[in-house]
């Protein structure tokens, strides 16, 4: 494996002067033009296969001809929109810096994560132009995820507060419309690709099932699953279509295995969806949800 796809660290820094770290593995596959660049944020420390959570095959996108990135987070903050922009800050910083190394194509940049690192993904969805496509593996933070998690009573209530500032939607509204993609629908425009356990996707429900609606999610669920997927099947499948996911949005790539057709459709669909989108659309929705 480290024959065949290289592996290198590297760090840079922000335009705050925020130092990161990360493993970068450049494109086997290179064509003409710079390549694309997926992004997994959150931790990179282990032997390092699919990021953090084990979901985003590094190297075989790196083999198949889009560059890999794992960025290690800064020290984490208490304050939800501080530790959210770092994240911001250190894709956007990371990309202008490959690129300027000719490593990376900045205008075709995914992202995918656990998480936290799906925090900062669905965060960079509805406040960065950086990522065209996300792939996330877990809920975040919604009023019905509250609803849900509301059974815990205080000791959730009070992990809400302090990690992420809310207290319910009447008491902080404009918290809410700031933090969550439930009041963010129309801010989100790129496509989503979820991959999420059973026992937590029912928490995502307000905000997967409008963008199921808008064609900008494909969502899939996995039996029998917790925060982190183990099941070797599963794996394999996410895998698959995670590298499937990023070589279409990314490379215009489609596997020609019969099986996939369903898969690609359906793509092409949201595809179709979001090219056609008028550009003053984002703006009504948002002030729709508001």
């Amino acid at each position: 494996m480290a024959a065949s796809v290289p592996v290198h660290p590297i760090s840079w820094t922000d335009t705050k002067g925020t130092r990161f770290t990360g493993q970068f593995y450049p494109a086997t596959a290179k064509g003409r033009n710079p390549p694309p660049l997926f992004i997994a944020y959150y931790r990179c420390s282990g032997f390092l296969r699919g990021g953090m959570g084990d979901e985003w095959p590094l190297a075989a996108l790196a083999e198949d001809g889009i560059a890999a990135l794992c960025i290690n987070a800064a020290p984490v903050s208490d304050a939800a929109v501080k530790r959210y922009e770092q994240g911001r800050m250190a894709v956007e910083s990371a990309v202008d810096y490959l690129a300027s190394r000719g490593d990376i194509d900045p205008a075709r940049v995914g992202m995918g994560g656990l998480s936290f690192g799906a925090e900062v993904a669905m965060w960079a969805a509805m406040n960065s132009r950086v990522p065209r496509a996300i792939s996330v593996s877990t809920p975040v933070t919604s009023p019905l995820a509250r609803l849900m998690f509301s059974l815990w009573g205080d000791v959730y209530f009070s992990r809400l507060k302090r990690y992420w500032q809310l207290g319910s939607p009447e008491e902080t509204p404009k918290r809410w419309r700031l933090l969550s993609p439930a009041y963010n629908i129309g801010r989100i425009k790129v496509p989503v690709l979820m991959q999420m356990s059973e026992r937590e996707y029912s928490f995502s429900l307000d905000y997967t099932v409008p963008l199921i609606r808008a064609h900008r999610a494909d969502v899939y669920v996995f039996p029998n699953e917790p925060h982190q997927k183990f099941q070797p099947q599963h794996k394999l499948a996410v895998y698959n279509r995670n590298l499937d996911w990023f070589r279409f949005w990314l490379q215009g790539y489609e596997d020609p295995d019969p099986a996939k057709r369903a898969q690609y459709a359906h793509w092409r669909e949201m595809k179709k969806a979001l090219s056609a989108r008028p550009a003053h659309s984002a703006g009504k929705a948002d002030r729709q949800g508001q």
